[in-house]
């Protein structure tokens, strides 16, 4: 019996899981369980201090935004000077990243209950007499919803983390959620109060269940792109797809302006007047932005022909001047954005920058807010329209301003496509390093999998709380509301993802495919609905 044991060949872990990585051990969630008990504890703080005294929710937003950076570089440069320290720092970060993402979510809760509790004081009622604390889970808005989205997310990169070979995803998936708490930043956290139609105790399970599943399929997402990058999946091709994705997002911003015949190279944002949060039917032309669009578009075309040509011809001097191109590209985007924010921030002659074309159109828009019946509008002339929108110029115009909030979606989408130009340029450089310190392909494959299953699971589960939500506040359960049909086909995705793998064997490429177009999917539902298709979910 011994010599047979002797005989038996010795099997060695494989590279990639360099032996700590075949089991997992209570003390690789220890960053999980720290980054959520130490937001408890954080909270519990905050209750006892009260919130004159302690850090406001916001900060603790740009906090977490700022860690999620860190951690990503840390993991990035890993890639190309592998380095122990660069990891625990990288896994730190991380870590510090959902402590401050859930903090900030969490005290935004008790700030909510404060101020309803303060407004129950002045008004002189009987604080015993005021709802649930549950009631003021902060899932109102869209900044409450992108906190936690990009929670899930973290949390979820958290928990992939706790093995090692797995720690790369934090390179991609970080940054991802990182662009979620910029467009709550641009979108602004002032604390909102729903119809009480929506006042349910479904509202805190149904959109709780939301966040954390689009967290999850973010992660999905990024596993499923490294994927493909470690399958050898070509970077040029990979670089063609983000380039047509940038170019969607250039054409459609600013209300389609920047490539429209009659004003073609303009970007314009919305106004503001006084302190109102609602903006106007005036735009803003705001200076440079426009154009530079215009040279990243033509760069971003000149890179994917150079490309194309590269894939099917193997002509390496295309390859060269696409590279070339695509370099370009990416620095004039960056220029792009920084020049946006800049200009929102410091134009100070607003009326100067709106054209008077727009003035009828405005003055449409100003009677019908006055509830002018349509009728007597449609009679007035084109020069009657004009001069009341002229007079209210005049009178106004001193009060008019821009904010970062204005065009929110707009700005996360440039900076999505910024940092996928980014990401492509990176994993252009030392591409066969990179893809050897990737896990291996099915490894990646078997992780993919599991993130699309629970993924799956969590919008079965959001579909069906949603319903109830829905039966209990508008009286059915199914409405073909913008966002649930949105929800709806992102489900049927991942369903898809799952039943063509168990049915039919669709492994490796086929599955990563499925993936990234099932996140579009959740991205549209999560944005798309809010801000492009009117519904009853616009709230959110």
């Amino acid at each position: 019996m011994n010599q047979e044991v002797l005989n038996k060949p010795i099997v060695m872990p494989a590279a990639d899981d360099d032996g700590s990585n075949i089991t997992s051990t209570w003390q690789s969630y220890i960053p999980a369980f720290l980054a959520i008990f130490g937001s408890l504890a954080l909270v519990l703080i905050r209750i006892n201090v009260g919130g004159e005294r302690f850090i406001s929710d916001g900060a603790l937003m740009m906090l977490a935004l700022a860690s999620y950076l860190i951690a990503a570089v840390f993991h990035l440069t890993n890639l190309y000077a592998p380095f122990r320290f660069a990891e625990k720092l990288g896994l730190f970060a991380a870590t510090l990243g959902v402590f401050f993402n859930l903090s900030s979510w969490l005290v935004r809760w008790v700030a909510a209950y404060d101020r309803e509790l303060a407004i129950f004081n002045t008004q002189g009622s009987n604080p015993a007499d005021m709802p649930w604390v549950f009631r003021y889970v902060p899932f109102a808005n869209l900044y409450d919803l992108s906190l936690a989205f990009a929670f899930g997310a973290g949390i979820t990169t958290l928990i992939v983390m706790r093995r090692k070979q797995f720690q790369i995803v934090a390179a991609l998936s970080l940054p991802l959620a990182a662009i979620i708490l910029v467009l709550a930043r641009f979108i602004g956290s002032e604390i909102i109060d729903l119809p009480p139609v929506l006042d349910s105790y479904w509202r805190p399970i149904h959109v709780g269940i939301a966040s954390l599943s689009y967290g999850i399929a973010l992660v999905c997402f990024a596993v499923a792109v490294l994927y493909l990058l470690k399958d050898g999946l070509k970077v040029e091709k990979m670089a063609i797809w983000t380039s047509i994705f940038a170019l969607g997002v250039f054409f459609t911003i600013s209300k389609f302006s920047v490539f429209a015949p009659a004003t073609f190279g303009t970007y314009t944002a919305s106004t503001f007047v006084g302190t109102s949060r609602m903006s106007l039917g005036l735009r803003a032309d705001i200076p440079y932005v426009g154009w530079l669009i215009v040279a990243a578009s033509a760069l971003l075309v000149a890179a994917s022909i150079g490309y194309a040509l590269y894939t099917s011809k193997n002509d390496l001097n295309a390859r060269s001047w696409a590279n070339r191109f695509l370099y370009a590209a990416l620095a004039v985007q960056g220029a792009g954005v920084a020049m946006l924010v800049y200009q929102l921030k410091n134009l100070q002659n607003v009326v100067a920058a709106i054209s008077p074309s727009q003035y009828p159109k405005f003055a449409v828009w100003m009677l019908q807010q006055q509830d002018m019946p349509q009728a007597q509008i449609n009679m007035m002339g084109q020069q009657q329209l004009y001069d009341i929108s002229n007079k209210w110029v005049i009178e106004n115009g001193a009060n008019l301003h821009l904010s970062l909030n204005a065009n929110p979606v707009e700005l996360a989408a440039l900076i999505t496509a910024f940092t996928g130009t980014f990401f492509i340029v990176m994993f252009g450089i030392n591409t066969e390093k990179i893809r050897s310190l990737l896990p291996a392909t099915e490894k990646l494959d078997g992780l993919m999998y599991k993130l699309a299953g629970v993924t799956f699971a969590g919008l079965a589960l959001l579909l069906i709380t949603g319903a109830v939500w829905a039966n209990e506040s508008w009286g059915r359960y199914w409405g073909w509301d913008a966002k649930e049909v949105g929800a709806l086909v992102a489900w049927l995705t991942y369903a898809g993802f799952l039943h063509s793998r168990i049915a039919y064997g669709w492994r490796g490429r086929r599955s990563a495919y499925f993936a990234v177009v099932a996140f579009l999917f959740v991205i549209f539902t999560y944005l798309g609905v809010s801000y492009l298709l009117p519904g009853l979910h616009s709230y959110a």
